[in-house]
């Protein structure tokens, strides 16, 4: 009696921080959509790739996958101008953020929404002025379709997650994991035919280039200042920092260098995630697969923290609460570091300790996950050790 009272006081909480945290969300969307129409070197170069003649990736190098530039191209000429085209990708941004927290209530439970409801207040302003709320939604939305044994509509979200953005791609090893049913067939091939489409498509509209162009972000070569590589060299030498393809750089790097940083954290983020789910951590294994993929990468933007929130909400409902607070202490840094970017650029002791902390605070997630996921027993035999009790 006691622990049904206190679960039910449990919903209770929770529904009313998703509540009040939801509601904080929408006058930040209120505000995003009037800074939209401010001059926003992003937003600029979303309308540019919407609107500029010829062809993406061939006729002028896009960052971007293949259907994010395409949703870019749809979206400039209906909105007119490049005022309706920025309110209209926050409106997108925020359907993305209310449907992200609709897919944890499904497949988690109103806790699980709630929590990421609430860590995503502080970044949310930014997140709602950049595209990464699509690809993260989608990456949600797929991930609770796998958790209800929807695994066939799984696969197709994850590949379509990644046609916005490469990061869901990391989420197909759990197509790996057995359903209940025992049935693994019918969605390894459901994705199969996805990525082929859409690889075919992407293939088609940008021919081998344009993947080059995506990951290596248009062939940059130096590390984003807020990466690993280059928070450091902002220590060592500030001499070589300058703005190239869209953001701050530091230092020299190489395309195949970046290409093989992205091997090398998809390789133990894909392992974690799918180690996650078959011990019953799928959130603590989102948070450190991800993380590895950060802390891997040539460029760290504070939006990429977006891919990290929902990570936070199913660890929390699964029990896992140390892994759901780091997660979120994680977002939070960013937005600290985020907001002081200005400190930074200028190589000042408080910017730079901001990022360092930060991507440590990345680094000790992937080592804390790893080592609670290889330990953990995997849920069958935890079952059966239940069973036996």
């Amino acid at each position: 009696m006691t622990l049904g009272v206190a679960s039910l006081k449990g919903r209770r909480f929770a529904g009313w921080l998703l509540f009040v945290s939801l509601a904080i969300h929408a006058p930040i969307a209120l505000a995003a959509t009037f800074y939209s129409k401010l001059p926003n070197s992003d937003f600029d170069n979303y309308y540019n790739i919407g609107t500029r003649p010829g062809r993406p990736y061939v006729d002028f190098p896009v960052e971007f996958p293949v259907a994010t530039a395409q949703t870019f191209r749809t979206l400039a000429p209906l909105a007119g101008d490049r005022d309706r085209f920025g309110v209209n990708l926050v409106i997108v941004s925020f359907v993305a953020d209310l449907a992200i927290a609709a897919a944890l209530a499904w497949a988690w439970g109103i806790e699980a929404a709630a929590c990421y409801a609430f860590v995503m207040i502080p970044l949310l302003d930014l997140f709602l002025l950049r595209s990464d709320l699509w690809s993260t939604a989608l990456a949600t939305a797929a991930a609770a379709a796998w958790r209800q044994e929807r695994r066939a509509f799984a696969a197709i979200g994850f590949g379509v997650g990644a046609a916005f953005k490469l990061w869901p791609v990391t989420f197909l090893p759990l197509l790996l994991v057995r359903s209940k049913a025992g049935r693994r067939a019918v969605p390894i091939a459901v994705a199969i035919a996805t990525g082929i489409a859409i690889l075919g498509a992407w293939l088609w509209v940008a021919g081998p280039r344009g993947l080059y162009q995506v990951l290596t972000f248009r062939g940059a070569q130096g590390w984003e200042i807020e990466s690993t590589v280059g928070a450091v060299w902002m220590l060592i030498d500030r001499s070589s920092m300058r703005i190239e393809t869209g953001a701050w750089r530091i230092g020299t790097t190489s395309g195949p260098i970046s290409i093989l940083l992205f091997v090398l954290g998809a390789i133990p983020c894909m392992w974690m995630i799918w180690r996650g789910a078959r011990t019953g951590h799928l959130g603590a294994g989102w948070s450190g697969g991800i993380s590895a993929l950060l802390v891997t990468s040539a460029l760290l933007s504070p939006q990429y923290a977006c891919w990290l929130t929902p990570a936070s909400g199913i660890a929390w409902a699964e029990g896992d609460k140390r892994s759901a607070f780091l997660t979120g202490f994680a977002v939070f840094l960013t937005n600290l570091e985020w907001k002081s970017f200005g400190p930074l650029l200028r190589g000042e002791a408080s910017g730079l300790a901001l990022v360092l902390a930060r991507n440590l605070l990345l680094a000790f997630i992937v080592f804390d996950v790893a080592r609670m996921v290889a330990r953990a027993p995997l849920t069958t035999e935890l079952a059966a050790s239940r069973a036996q009790v």
